[in-house]
Formats: structure tokens, sequence, C-alpha cells
């Protein structure tokens, strides 16, 4: 195996640019002439709340970590949104979340506002025990759960196990099913069985539909990169290699893999444990080794971003050669990164839209647990497809009406979705 541009990007990586969507709606609502009461209430969340959050160790120590909740918009719905375990967490970064759920939930036409929250801590530095008790005492020190109006979703640090707990908690609190609280919890207890892989199925959908349809490029003749190996670009990657395209490229924060030049693609169904254990990439003979920006200035038809860190910036923009580039996570590119990829032409869809499958997907799981409909996996699977398929038609329709960008329409269409509920309620 040949290795070149080998480089440490440490000095790269960085967290989220999670203020971005606060500049993109304050962009949509002055576009759209929202009256100033109606912006005010879009542009601040509803409320912020910061809990210490005590739990005990393992060796019988007591330790406190920083939460945070933040419910940024409920005149749609339920407050949903995703929950994290993330070391440098903090409340602006969940309310830059809370606001791209808003959004993302109005595009899907989904009856939810947007949430997010999470504790600051590195779970891989928890015990199992350790994680549950963190759990639950963040689900009895946080505020409103009691009123049933939130839906929490696992995301960065956080899984099925940690919404089980955290239902478990709240179950004699909320005045619902016992289980509503949460969403993405485990089939035993009423979740999906693919909604774990639901952010990265719908990105992959999210993907082929441009490409197919507005960059006249089909799946089967496409070439695609993807950076990051989170759940969600791993599952993302091997729908989009199952449907027929060609992964040519992919990274962990660390280090990258390049595919060989005869055509094959990269196996997607090992690539990602290899990335996540550079030290057995020597074993790996099917790619040359490289540094993570060889994949982002990767010659690819799509170049999928699914690090959770901002990975485009006016520094770097210059050097990306994909066609396209697909958002994976909120925050990836940059407003300044975006202006120098548009100024290339390279469009770029926005988390808004690229990530609506996880909304949507807790919203199936949402009316299964609380006894409205039992759909089969089948018919789940269908909905999905179709929710997703709507929400890119009706971002595209505004795109090609307005001549706007994908996420100037994207958050264009979600921002007068619920700008139209507060008027309907004045």
């Amino acid at each position: 195996m040949t290795a070149f541009h080998d480089t440490d990007d440490e000095t790269t990586r960085t967290d989220p640019d999670l203020a971005a969507p606060w500049a993109y709606a304050t962009a949509a609502t002055r576009r759209l002439g929202v009256p100033d009461g109606i912006e005010q209430r879009l542009l601040h969340p509803r409320q912020r709340e910061r809990i210490s959050v005590p739990f005990e160790r393992d060796d019988g120590a007591l330790d406190v970590c920083e939460g945070y909740r933040v419910r940024h918009d409920g005149v749609r719905g339920s407050f949903l949104g995703p929950h994290r375990y993330y070391p440098a967490l903090n409340g602006d970064d969940c309310a830059g979340l809370a606001a791209a759920t808003t959004v993302s939930a109005a595009i899907a036409d989904l009856p939810f506002g947007g949430a997010a929250g999470g504790v600051a801590v590195d779970p891989t530095a928890l015990s199992q025990d350790e994680r549950s008790r963190l759990t639950r005492s963040y689900a009895h020190r946080i505020a409103g759960v009691d009123r049933g109006d939130d839906v929490l979703v696992p995301e960065v640090g956080t899984d099925r196990r940690t919404m089980a707990r955290f239902a478990d908690a709240v179950a004699d609190d909320v005045d619902a099913p016992r289980t509503a609280a949460v969403a993405g919890k485990p089939p035993a207890i009423g979740g999906l069985r693919e909604i774990d892989r639901a952010g990265g199925h719908g990105l992959a959908h999210v993907t082929r539909e441009v490409l197919e349809t507005d960059r006249d490029r089909p799946l089967a003749d496409a070439t695609i990169a993807v950076y990051g190996t989170a759940a969600c670009g791993v599952a993302a990657a091997r729908l989009l290699e199952f449907r027929g395209g060609s992964v040519v490229a992919m990274s962990s924060d660390r280090v990258g893999l390049v595919a060989p030049d005869d055509g094959s693609g990269l196996d997607t169904n090992l690539v990602p444990s290899y990335l996540e254990r550079p030290g057995a990439l020597a074993e790996y003979d099917d790619g040359t080794v490289t540094g993570t920006e060889n994949v982002l200035e990767c010659d690819a038809d799509a170049l999928v971003l699914a690090a959770p860190a901002t990975t485009i910036t006016a520094d770097n923009a210059d050097g990306i050669r994909a066609d396209l580039v697909v958002e994976g996570t909120v925050g990836a590119v940059t407003p300044d990164g975006q202006r120098a990829l548009e100024e290339r032409g390279i469009d770029v869809v926005p988390a808004v839209l690229a990530t609506a499958g996880r909304p949507i997907a807790a919203h199936l799981e949402w009316i299964r647990t609380v006894g409205r409909d039992r759909m089969s996996d089948a018919r789940v699977t269908n909905e999905f497809a179709y929710a997703l398929t709507d929400a890119v038609e009706d971002v595209r329709d505004r795109r090609e009406r307005c001549d706007l960008s994908w996420r100037a329409a994207a958050y264009s269409v979600g921002c007068s979705r619920v700008a139209a509920a507060h008027e309907v309620i004045r």
C-alpha cells in the first residue's frame, strides 16, 4: 500500500459552526418579509436551560457536569431534537442545533418544533453504569419534560440505550405513553429497527435525488467522497454503494483512503472499521492511505460531509473539486465557505434538508408510540421515502421559482411554514 500527502489535520479540525443556522434563518426571514414580532419569535429560543448534572462514579466519587436543554419554537408541535454527550457542548451550540431542527422539521412538514440538549461530557470516559446514572440525573433535573412536550433523539455521543434510560427516568412524570418522550429507542420498547440508520439513509436519499434530478448524473455513473465515519456517514456510504454509486474516497477525522484508479471504488463494508483503527490500515490493500484533506479535495461528483465538525471554510473552499457538496451535519460549511463554493458554481445542499430523515423517522416512531397508527415496517420504509422526496421537491420548487441557492431555498421553506403557524395563532 502506498501513502501520499499523509498529514496530521489536528489544527484544521474544529467544532461545528453551530451559529450558522441563526445567520441563515435571519436572512430567510428578512427575504420573506416576516412581521417583526414573528421574526423575533423565530430568531430567539423560547427557553434556554443550563443545569448541573451530578452523578456517582463507579468508585463512589461524586462528579458534576454541565447540562443543557434549549427549546427553540413549539408552534407546530412538540419539541423534537438531538441529545448530545460531547465534551465541548455549550448552550449556544444547543441553540443552533435547536433552530436548525425547527427549520428541518418544517421542511419535512412535520408537527414538531425544534429543540436540542445534552451534557458536556466525554462519553468514552464513562462506564455503562456511569452513563446510566448520568442520564437519569439529567432526566430528573431538566425542567418541563413532565408536560410531555419533548421528544429527544440520539445523536453525537448518545444511543438507543441512552434514550431507553431517559424514557424510564421520566415515565412517571410524562403525561403520555411511557416512552413518548424519546425516539430512537430500542425495538424492544417500541423503537423502529432502522432509526439509528435513518440519518444516513436520508442523507443518501437526498444525495441521489439531487444528483439524478438536478445534476443529471445517474447514481450508477456517479462518484462520491464521504468525509467522516460517524454512523450517519457510514450508513450513507453503504446505501449509495448498494444503489450503484461508486464511493471513491472516505476519511475519519484523522486519516483517509482513496480508491484505486481501476474504478472499483472502496468497499464501504470494510473501510470504516479500518479508518477507525489507523494502525490496521497497513493491512488494507484496496486503496491508498492519504490525509483527510485529499478526501475533501477528491475529484468526485458529490462530497458528503458527515463529520460533526466545521469542514469547509473560506480558507479551504478553493480546494474543493466536487460538483456537489452535501452537508450531513449542521455547521459543516461556514457562511463564508458557502459563498466561496457558490462563486465557483458548486451547489451545497444544507443539513436542514439533507438530514431531514432524522425528524421524519422520529415522527414515524412517535406516532406508533402514542398509538395513533400501528404501521408495519414496510409501510414505515415507504412513508420515510415519500416524506423525504416531498421535502426535496418542496425545496427544489422554491429554489427554481425564486432563483435561490439550495440553502436559501431550504431555510425559506422552513421559516415560511413556521411563520405561517405563528400568524394563524396571533
